[in-house]
């Protein structure tokens, strides 16, 4: 007799399977809360990457970029594995690929401005470090995709 049995007076335990009884959060809702702080983060992370470029003390920059990059990764697994509807699934694309970039970005510029002093390849890389680039372009454009469009609302099939 397992303990669970003892625990419930010698009755043998079923364990089933049920789907939560609460509402379905809709994917582009998701996305569209996703996407708005991913927009809000994106400005502390380029700031945070200039203030690598200008080969701040890395002491500094840690306590700041550190949670931002932990961040960015934790939002990416926020977002649904696949959408059904093909404008869901390429904003949700975008948005993984953008967090990816900017949680590796972040990553790799402290990591960078961390070993600059042992070689002045590195010190020259640190001084091109130029934000976020085309990944943070393509954020905003998928958050002001997601904030235009009311909810329920999509984008006729056809249009470009």
């Amino acid at each position: 007799m397992g303990w669970w049995s003892r625990l419930l007076g010698g009755t043998d335990a079923v364990l089933i399977d049920v789907e939560p009884s609460g509402p379905r959060v809709e994917d582009r809702d998701v996305l569209r809360r996703v996407a708005a702080e991913a927009v809000i983060l994106q400005d502390e992370a380029e700031g945070v990457l200039a203030e690598i470029r200008a080969h701040g003390h890395l002491g500094v920059i840690a306590p700041r970029g550190g949670p931002l990059v932990r961040r960015f990764f934790a939002l990416r697994d926020l977002l649904p594995a696949h959408c059904e509807h093909p404008d869901d699934e390429r904003l949700r694309h975008v948005l993984e690929v953008a967090l990816h970039n900017h949680a590796l970005l972040v990553s790799m510029a402290m990591d960078l401005l961390a070993y600059e002093w042992r070689s002045p390849r590195l010190a020259e890389a640190v001084d091109r470090i130029d934000g976020l680039g085309a990944a943070a372009v393509a954020l905003d454009d998928a958050y002001a995709e997601l904030a235009r469009r009311p909810q329920g609302a999509r984008a006729h099939p056809l249009a470009g």
